[in-house]
């Protein structure tokens, strides 16, 4: 467990922020300058606090009362930036085993090459990190981090200068890590649609203070600026069923979605994504219509911003749902109740995995 009561004061900023987060994946989230990047560089031990303590574990990093200060080195700390920040002049391999081969021989706990293999990352290890894609650059980002075996994982915004089929990518990478290693992570985001769809929990953060901490959905009455929850992108991980002439069939959590001709093989994963946007949302089962995806499901909570409510509806996968108050109210949708999914095959976007 890592806890923390972090108080900095700059010349326009103050961060006063205090918690704990568990071993799974917690995501901090909030609009640009609400202090999400200040408190994950207390942590990391980047910048020291002006008061308070952190602390991992029955370890203490950093204490104004008992004068205790850890510097990064000694943290054991993981971390990864928007743009991977690797080493222009090193290729993969060598970024990779940069900070593994800085560990004693003694202590280190995993093979570079092994590492490489679970990133999908063993054709590319000759590679420079300027002949890389976005995506691959984030990945080896990752596997450097991890080749060190940190007690936890530190993300900045790792996918804000990704498009929607890497940001995808690397979110199931993400999870694949987590469940393979157990590292706990802390997920610095203000994309309410990664956050939704990798933490476990999440702290939202407003001007330095803590406004919020729950599971990711709960907290999305929290959000100030309603563009946070425009555009919203369900993102599900799923394997090829079927394929026809016409239509590709992708099973998520046992579900079936329908969506435009693949050209892949059966049993292939990929990473499907449709907008809480295309989403139509039925009371009762739609008969004689074009749209090739209709899901039963069941309302499992609702909450509206600006005129514009979202509801999230347990269908297998969880979706969001973006609708008017207006509709909502004349469909009489409440929490609990049976809903139907309708959404054209073309709205599904599939991406590599």
């Amino acid at each position: 467990m890592i806890s923390f009561d972090i108080q900095i004061e700059r010349s326009e900023f103050r961060l006063d922020a205090a918690g704990e987060f568990g071993a799974g994946i917690t995501a901090v989230f909030g609009p640009s300058g609400a202090g999400k990047s200040s408190l994950l560089d207390c942590i990391a031990g980047s910048v020291r606090p002006d008061s308070g303590y952190v602390q991992m574990d029955e370890t203490t990093w950093y204490s104004s009362v008992d004068r205790i200060w850890v510097t990064p080195e000694n943290r054991r700390i993981g971390t990864v930036y928007q743009d991977g920040a690797l080493f222009p002049h090193l290729d993969v391999k060598n970024n990779i085993e940069f900070g593994w081969k800085l560990i004693p021989e003694q202590k280190r706990q995993i093979d570079p090459l092994e590492l490489a293999d679970f990133m999908g990352l063993s054709n590319l290890m000759s590679r420079g990190p300027s002949t890389l894609s976005g995506g691959e650059r984030q990945r080896v980002a990752i596997a450097r981090s991890l080749a060190t075996m940190p007690r936890l994982l530190l993300l900045d915004e790792p996918l804000a200068s990704l498009d929607t089929a890497r940001r995808g990518s690397i979110l199931n990478y993400l999870k694949r890590v987590h469940a393979e290693f157990g590292i706990p992570m802390i997920y610095v985001s203000h994309s309410i649609s990664e956050v939704v769809s990798i933490a476990s929990s999440a702290m939202m953060l407003e001007a330095g203070k803590v406004v919020g901490f729950d599971r990711p959905t709960a907290l999305l009455p929290y959000v100030s600026n309603s563009q946070e929850i425009d555009n919203f992108e369900n993102i599900f991980e799923g394997v090829i069923d079927l394929s026809t002439d016409y239509l590709t069939t992708v099973k998520v959590n046992g579900v079936e979605i329908s969506t435009g001709r693949q050209s892949k093989n059966m049993g292939e994963r990929v990473m499907v994504s449709v907008g809480a946007n295309q989403i139509i949302l039925a009371a009762g089962r739609p008969e004689n219509i074009s749209a090739r995806n209709i899901l039963k499901g069941k309302v499992v909570e609702t909450w509206s911003k600006l005129g514009k409510v979202f509801v999230h509806v347990d269908a297998g996968p969880k979706f969001i749902v973006e609708l008017t108050e207006n509709a909502l109210k004349d469909l009489g949708i409440v929490i609990g109740c049976d809903v139907f999914l309708v959404f054209k095959s073309s709205s599904v976007a599939v991406f590599d995995t």
